[in-house]
């Protein structure tokens, strides 16, 4: 439950209700309305964990449950943070598809249309969490040379790579690949070529480094394109392929944590290969416009085969950060 407005007139406009039909009516601004002033009510009653009851599973931004366990308020958030918040006031109507946001974004809340339940799913301008990995690379190498973001594969956010893969091999629980990739190579997942995917196009999962240092992939598709600069900024590495002057892609990741050459074969069982290096890695990509980036939380392995060839094969994929980091914790 939370709490409603004290106000007799409701702070929703027509506007407000014209709006939530174009959204299919899955919220009603008052109850937006509401659960904005319960949030508001919490943080002024400085109510860390009151706050996080609120939040289900973890947060997509912001700090994991583990972190703030034990902790108090002021540990977590400033008063400058607190101040400006109460400050704002709440939406009736969301940010588009992003959901709702108090104070320009230092909350983001929605509704869940299958659980009919508001739910925090990012919290901005909290304290940061050291994970204190200490020797972590900046880049990922090998043989001397940075291995550029656009060369490894994610889930794109249609989910239309893994899908064609998934009915390429016949694979029925596409839940359970799209999370561990790894545990279907040189299973159904017979071969690491490319296939040609249900669009026309040639897609592939598993990054050859030779086609890689060539210049032949593309985050996830086969495609000649030549050897974009890689810029390092902020312990990120990145890049930027365009099609055109104005109609740019560009790329990043940073390695969060190194796995144990154990940890990696037991995510990649049936691999006939040895896992020489693997990483926890954020990486996304972005086009521009008001999408941001697209981000996701992987583990990768680096694999030397029996035929001498050198794979970076996706092991397990996490759509949170803080998921990804529990799992390594």
């Amino acid at each position: 439950m939370f709490c409603t407005s004290l106000s007799l007139a409701s702070p929703c406009s027509e506007e407000d209700k014209k709006y939530a039909e174009v959204w299919n009516n899955y919220y009603d601004p008052q109850e937006a309305f509401d659960f904005g002033e319960t949030i508001k009510k919490i943080i002024d009653e400085k109510d860390l964990a009151g706050l996080f009851e609120h939040v289900d599973g973890e947060l997509t931004s912001g700090p994991r449950k583990n972190f703030i366990a034990g902790k108090n308020f002021s540990e977590i958030f400033s008063d400058e943070w607190r101040k400006s918040l109460l400050e704002s006031e709440s939406p009736c109507s969301p940010v588009g598809w992003r959901g709702f946001m108090l104070d320009s974004g230092s909350v983001w809340y929605n509704k869940d249309k299958e659980k009919d339940k508001w739910h925090i799913f990012g919290i901005l301008g909290a304290k940061k969490e050291d994970l204190n990995h200490k020797n972590i690379p900046v880049t990922w190498e090998y043989e001397g040379k940075v291995i550029p973001p656009h060369c490894l594969s994610t889930p794109w956010m249609s989910g239309d790579n893994y899908e064609d893969f998934a009915d390429k091999f016949k694979i029925k629980n596409y839940d359970h690949f799209s999370k561990n990739p790894g545990l279907y190579f040189d299973n159904e997942i017979s071969d690491y070529e490319p296939i040609l995917a249900s669009w026309g196009s040639k897609i592939y999962l598993a990054t050859s480094l030779n086609k890689c240092f060539k210049g032949e992939l593309r985050f996830g598709g086969i495609e000649n394109i030549g050897s974009p600069e890689i810029k390092i900024e902020n312990k990120e590495v990145e890049t930027e392929i365009c099609e055109t002057e104005n109609i740019c892609q560009k790329f990043s990741y940073s390695i969060l944590a190194e796995l144990s050459s154990d940890k990696c074969h037991s995510l990649s069982t049936h691999v006939k290969g040895n896992c020489t290096k693997a990483y926890l890695v954020s990486i996304g990509d972005y086009s521009g416009g008001t999408m941001g980036w697209d981000m996701s939380y992987n583990i990768y392995g680096l694999f030397s085969l029996s035929d001498e060839q050198k794979y970076i094969l996706p092991l397990k994929n996490f759509y949170k950060k803080n998921d990804a980091i529990n799992y390594i914790k």
